[in-house]
């Protein structure tokens, strides 16, 4: 939407803002403001639903299981540098195809059978294990927002597992996977679970991130049951959705003046440079 000038948006925000404590169905479709600070509902306890592992205070848990399979790579390999031999510049290079061992998820699809120059490489099949990923309830003022959304305004710390809580946590998850998987370490020192290391081995790792601090926020966003849709809108930008800090409605809508005139004053003086050069190219023209 087009405003003529800098008090046209503000304006309009003016109109249909409305400043809430908490959520209320009357505000339904309004564009809404709320002032909090993010926290998780329940105590940010989540359960794996496979395993007998919980987590608290956490912002997001995942079990990832991946296999080591096979994959084709390619890469550009100079034949010829040409005349110039230190700049690219008239390099001859041409497409080499090559097979690496790397990790992906266990129950990913993949090529059967790589036909190398002179080696056959023949994948695993996919395992039946699929990956699990669940987010905390994150709330300001009642509203459901994302830790994507708020992000500037939280102190978080991922962590682990150690092998002896997989080990009493996932017996009967091990058991039905029908696989030797056993309690170990990664490279990085958390806890997971292994069948090995070698083409078709599995490795099941377990993760989460817990919120270690908060700061208050101001969010805007249009109101739609117990969230705050943050997207742009007819009059609010995605840049304006959320503020750190208490911000009131007049000082928002007087950050919101300032800045589209600031922004006219840019495009303004872009096209009085535009009408300038324009013109001295005409001249210049003319004169030749």
């Amino acid at each position: 939407m087009f405003f003529a000038n800098s008090n046209d948006r503000a304006g309009a925000i003016a109109k249909e803002i409305v400043e809430a404590a908490s959520v209320d169905p009357q505000n339904e479709g309004k564009l809404v403001m709320v002032f909090g600070t993010p926290e998780l509902a329940d105590g940010g306890v989540l359960a794996d639903e496979e395993t007998d592992l919980t987590v608290k205070n956490a912002l997001y848990y995942g079990r990832i299981p991946m296999q080591k399979v096979y994959a084709e790579r390619t890469r550009e390999v100079v034949v010829d540098k040409g005349e110039d031999k230190v700049s690219a510049v008239d390099d001859v290079t041409k497409t080499e195809h090559y097979v690496v061992e790397t990790w992906i998820n266990a129950d990913q699809s993949r090529a059967e059978v790589i036909d190398s120059t002179a080696v056959r490489y023949e994948n695993p099949k996919p395992v039946n294990l699929s990956a699990y990923h669940k987010t905390g309830d994150l709330r300001v003022a009642g509203f459901k927002v994302s830790t994507a959304e708020v992000i500037e305004a939280l102190t978080s710390s991922n962590h682990g597992f150690t092998p002896d809580e997989l080990a009493k946590s996932c017996g009967e998850y091990i058991t039905r996977s029908e696989l030797p998987l056993v309690p170990t370490v990664n490279e990085n020192g958390n806890g997971i679970l292994s069948t090995g290391n070698d083409i078709g081995d599995v490795q099941v790792s377990f993760t989460y991130e817990t919120l270690d601090s908060a700061e208050a926020v101001t969010i805007i966003g249009r109101q739609k049951g117990d969230t705050l849709t943050l997207e742009d809108d007819d009059v609010v930008s995605m840049s304006e959705h959320v503020h750190l800090g208490k911000l009131t409605k007049d000082e928002f809508l007087s950050d919101i003046s300032d800045s589209d005139a600031t922004d006219r004053k840019i495009a303004i003086g872009f096209i009085v440079v535009g009408a300038v050069l324009l013109i001295f190219s005409l001249g210049f023209i003319r004169r030749r």
